[in-house]
Parts: C-alpha cells; structure tokens; sequence
C-alpha cells in the first residue's frame, strides 16, 4: 500500500464529513453544509457547494448561491460564500449574563469569507452588518467576532454606521454643539 493512500482516505473522510446528512443537526463543534451539488478536488483541496448553499456551525448560519471550503491540514481553513447577497446570522451573547441580546448578528454582502478557527469574518461588496438597529455599510467590513472588533472601508462608497443611542429617552432630540 502506497504512503498517499492512508493520506488520501482521510482527506477524503473530511471531505466526506462535509458532505452531511440532511437528518443531522450541526453542533458548535461541527460544520454542517448542505447544497444541491458539491465537488471535493482532492488537487486544490477544496470542497465547492452549489445551488442554495447553507452552512451551519451551532447556531451560525451562512447562506449563498455558492460556497467553497479551503482545506489547511485536513481542517477546514476557510468558507468563502457568494451570493446575491450572500448571508451570514448568528445570536450576540451579552458579555454580563451569557444571555441572548435583544436580536441576531446579520450580515449580507456579494462575497462572504469565513475563517472558523480564527472566528473572522469578511464581507465584501455591498456590506451590511446590523445587530438589532445598529447598521454598517461599506465595501468592505472586517468582523473579528471573538473580540468584537469591526473595520470597514469603502472603496467606491463612504462607509456609513447608523447607532441606536441606548440613554436617549423615544422623541429625544440631541443637541448640536454650538459654533464659537
């Protein structure tokens, strides 16, 4: 028996654990990817989804008309989505009582890269990230979901944010600082 033998059948076992039941349901250890069509290029080590592609880990949800996971070591590496948008939800824990705040992580854009290990998340094209009426548009936004630390750029347009202010009583109207 050759030595890219055992190699091959575990790559191909990941690759195969890509490939889910559609009676499974995702753990927060597992990735979960469902679509109407996938093909493992063992060469490139890549697995390519198509046709109403959704991605779970958990309660993470990633959604597009096509998705490709990259393979680094027989772990997935990366999961880049695209759509017309393609879409991405998660629930927001708050940091105090470990509780679900008041909505879901959304986020939508043409192009969306995921890096599981890293818990990143880049969206491009048509960005839109919003949790609850807090919104972010740009070309560009950079997510890091563990540290909670968004960057966004705009190449074509201006990145634009939109806060809801949390101390501000409803018909409340701030005022502008006087010019000297």
């Amino acid at each position: 028996m050759s030595r890219a033998l055992p190699a091959t059948l575990k790559t191909l076992g990941l690759s195969l654990a890509l490939i889910p039941s559609a009676y499974s349901v995702a753990e927060p250890s597992r990735i979960q990817i469902e679509g109407d069509s996938a093909i493992f290029d063992q060469a490139s080590k890549t697995v390519t989804y198509a046709g109403s592609v959704t991605a779970t880990q958990g309660d993470l949800v990633i959604e597009g008309e096509r998705l490709i996971v990259a393979l680094v070591a027989d772990e997935v590496d990366t999961i880049r989505t695209t759509g017309s948008p393609a879409k991405f939800s998660m629930p927001q824990l708050s940091e105090d009582t470990n509780v679900a705040q008041r909505g879901k992580l959304q986020a939508s854009a043409l192009t969306i890269l995921f890096a599981p290990a890293s818990n990143q998340l880049q969206l491009l094209g048509n960005a839109v990230l919003q949790q609850g009426s807090n919104v972010i548009r740009s070309d560009e936004i950079i997510y890091n979901v563990n540290a909670k630390e968004i960057s966004a750029k705009g190449d074509s347009k201006r990145v634009r944010m939109e806060f809801e202010l949390a101390d501000q009583a409803p018909g409340e109207k701030i005022g502008t600082p006087e010019r000297p």
